[in-house]
């Protein structure tokens, strides 16, 4: 494999595996929803959740499978995010996404109470609630779901300046905070090693990080028999499949040159980040579905030969493992952490980031062999389902949190 998180994977290189009647438990802290909703769940399932703070109601958290009377909502939170964004992006105000973030840090910081014995907040948006967290004696994690936030702002600044696109880079504001973060926390939690490399490249101890890949719902997510797979070889007829933002961080721009020298046909789902409308509209071949419902991606991977996603900078796209669980053949950039999850050559491709010529040369490889997109597509399905579900990232966690909350029990005793 290209990638793997086995060098990261230890919290510290000495901590000693103490076992514990009780299991830890832990306090969550997430503005939005991310994959904070996943591991509270997984948590709760096994006693080791005490209260999910989030910007959404309780009952929305619950259809997630976390119980109402573990989450204490900051019910306002997310539709205001919601509201200030789409008025942002209609160019209306200028950027609220570090005071959005502030604000429920410092609501959350109030709440917090001694009891828990670790604190688990979003980067960006809990810097009040580490300090608050650790006068109580838990041990800290920040969650960062992207790389570290200053590679983050560089590759997207560049991209800016290379391609002229409107590109959205982390507020000064948002650097600020999170670097405290970083400094403070114990922990950082990142989902994959590409993720971990920007952190040790910028000086952060590697034993400090915990790399732990996302998981998907292998039964919402899962290879059928209804494919159709009667279309001819020819790459006019391979149909390519994007999920996520349609933006320049995306690499929008370089699949959609990638898929007209290939002569493939592309289904864009997601929002369009302002300015990048030019890119897309009207072009021959390009299909814009624009955002749609969670409930309804299992049908535009089933309707798709290849999924591909060219991102300048991710941590670890969670589009990339349910792609590979309904079967798909992936081509991707290491800058989306799919060098995780994908054998370059056996379980879909590795291209550079910036290269539209290296992902058009695997499209139209993978356009002529029908063979090979199947035999590419069971073995992504076979990769994700053996270690990669929502429980096994679950498992991972609880692990690691075992293991740094018996290393803090011990030094407490000492």
């Amino acid at each position: 494999m290209t990638g793997s998180f086995a060098a990261f994977d230890e919290p510290t290189a000495t901590a000693p595996r103490v076992k514990k009647d009780a299991p830890p438990v832990a306090d969550i802290s997430v503005c939005s929803r991310f994959h904070a909703f996943d591991l509270a769940r997984e948590l709760s399932r096994h006693g080791m959740l005490r209260h999910l703070h989030t910007g959404y109601p309780s009952f929305i958290a619950s259809r997630f499978g976390v119980r109402r009377g573990h989450v204490r909502s900051v019910w306002s939170g997310e539709p205001l995010n919601r509201a200030l964004s789409a008025l942002h992006r209609a160019g209306w105000i200028d950027r609220r996404d570090p005071q959005v973030s502030q604000r429920h840090d410092r609501i959350v910081a109030s709440r917090l109470r001694p009891g828990a014995d670790l604190f688990i907040g979003w980067s960006g948006q809990c810097r009040q609630s580490l300090d608050v967290a650790r006068r109580f004696g838990m041990t800290t994690i920040v969650e960062r779901g992207s790389s570290h936030v200053e590679w983050q702002w560089a590759q997207l600044t560049e991209e800016a300046r290379i391609t002229g696109l409107p590109v959205e880079a982390p507020h000064p504001l948002t650097i600020e905070q999170e670097l405290a973060e970083y400094d403070d926390a114990d922990f950082i939690a990142v989902p994959s090693a590409f993720a971990a490399r920007t952190f040790v490249d910028r000086g952060v101890p590697a034993a400090k990080l915990l790399v732990n890949p996302y998981g998907v719902d292998l039964d919402i997510f899962r290879a059928g028999s209804d494919r159709d797979e009667s279309h001819s070889a020819d790459a006019s007829a391979v149909r390519v499949l994007h999920v996520g933002r349609v933006s320049a961080r995306k690499g929008v721009h370089y699949l959609v040159d990638a898929t007209r020298r290939a002569g493939a046909r592309l289904t864009l789902v997601g929002g369009v980040d302002a300015g990048m409308a030019p890119v897309v509209d009207g072009q021959p071949g390009i299909t814009v579905a624009g955002a749609v419902p969670g409930g309804d991606l299992p049908r535009f991977y089933r309707d798709a030969d290849v999924f591909c996603l060219l991102s300048v900078e991710e941590g670890l796209a969670l589009v990339v493992v349910q792609a590979m669980a309904m079967g798909l053949p992936v081509i991707a950039t290491p800058n989306t952490g799919a060098e995780e999850l994908i054998e370059d050559g056996v379980s879909g491709f590795i291209v550079p980031a910036r290269d539209p010529g290296a992902a058009a040369e695997r499209l139209r490889q993978l356009a002529g062999d029908r063979q090979l997109r199947h035999d590419m597509g069971r073995r992504a399905r076979a990769r994700v389902a053996n270690g990669f579900s929502w429980i096994d990232y679950g498992a991972r966690a609880r692990a690691f949190y075992t293991r740094i909350a018996g290393h803090a029990r011990t030094a407490a005793a000492r």
